[in-house]
């Protein structure tokens, strides 16, 4: 009874044999060839990793652009109002309305300022009414001195 279960690869039938050679060679060739893909990087991992991270890079800068042009878009939005238009001349480029009188700051070196800003002066000049223009060319204290 032991003799029909256990069959040597001798005692097998020829066309078995084959069969089992054909899928032992199949496998073998499976094999080799992808070894042979990996060994030469026809599939590319180590590039589709690096490409990944860059990806991840350019997100990351690409969201801090979109932060700072939010940023700057409202900046712009806030330039619309003519309160914002006069508040900018006024601090970075020292403009002053007609009949103000515009003064600039200067430190010495070495000393520190207080960090108070100074508040504008306004200095209003009028305009001479009728009657006095009338008297000072009466009088002609309206005539310019040519020193």
């Amino acid at each position: 009874m032991t003799d029909t279960l256990e069959r040597t690869d001798s005692e097998q039938p020829p066309s078995r044999r084959r069969k089992r050679s054909r899928w032992r060679g199949a496998m073998f060739l499976a094999l080799l060839v992808s070894l042979g893909l990996v060994a030469t990087g026809v599939l590319p991992v180590q590039q589709y990793l690096e490409r990944e991270i860059q990806v991840t890079d350019a997100e990351q800068r690409l969201a801090a652009l979109e932060a700072e042009n939010d940023a700057i878009g409202s900046d712009v939005d806030a330039l619309q109002s003519d309160q914002e238009i006069e508040r900018v001349a006024r601090e970075q480029y020292g403009f002053v309305r007609p009949g103000e009188i515009g003064y600039v700051v200067i430190t010495p070196e070495g000393i520190e300022p207080d960090g108070q800003e100074p508040s504008p002066v306004v200095v209003e000049t009028s305009e001479p009414g009728f009657l006095e223009r009338v008297w000072r060319y009466l009088t002609g204290d309206d005539l310019a001195d040519d020193g």
